[in-house]
């Protein structure tokens, strides 16, 4: 499995698998029991804190496990992918089936 340091992960976007943006990695902290957690500054300024277990990969940016269902096609709270069509949440800048940028 490869390890990651802080410094491979700080300044990444970090993008749910809905495809929405959910801000930029500032810090990586951890607790006594263990439990690793990114530090996330969203566009608002807010911090929130993801916890590694939600990360499902790292490459050019942290891809995190959504905290919403993914959106039903047809449905009023979903779009879809503007190359693959598939169902996709609303706002959203990435596919998460594709990849591609939706803007």
């Amino acid at each position: 499995m490869k390890t990651f340091r802080k410094e491979d992960v700080v300044g990444k976007t970090v993008i749910e698998t809905t495809g929405t943006v959910k801000g930029k990695v500032v810090d990586v902290t951890f607790d006594l029991g263990g439990t690793i957690t990114l530090m996330v500054q969203g566009t608002d300024g807010a911090v929130s804190q993801v916890t590694v277990a939600k990360v499902t990969g790292i490459s050019d940016h942290v891809v995190v496990k959504s905290d919403q269902a993914s959106g039903v096609p047809g449905s009023s709270s979903s779009t879809t992918c503007k190359f693959c069509g598939a169902s996709k949440a609303p706002g959203a800048i990435w596919c998460p089936s594709c990849g591609k940028s939706q803007v």
